[in-house]
């Protein structure tokens, strides 16, 4: 892990692509900029560890119990 510090307007490169800029910081917050390719999927770390448990979720469950759920018209409220 590269540990660097970076102030308001610094900024640091990932390869040639990918620039991450410190926008703004406060004694319990860092605001941060991120430019990247659209080929290159940038998330917050929490959402892709809820959609890991999501999926491991799933697939805990049989098909065959899901099925009559999938198969009933939606009900308009």
């Amino acid at each position: 892990m590269l540990v660097i510090r970076r102030r308001a307007g610094e900024s640091i490169l990932i390869a040639d692509d990918i620039e991450i800029e410190v926008l703004e910081t406060t004694p319990t917050r860092v605001k941060l900029g991120i430019k990247a390719p659209k080929a290159v999927a940038v998330r917050r770390k929490e959402v892709r560890l809820t959609e890991v448990q999501n999926r491991a979720a799933a697939e805990e469950i049989p098909l065959y119990l899901l099925t009559p759920f999938l198969s009933r018209p939606h009900l308009k409220g």
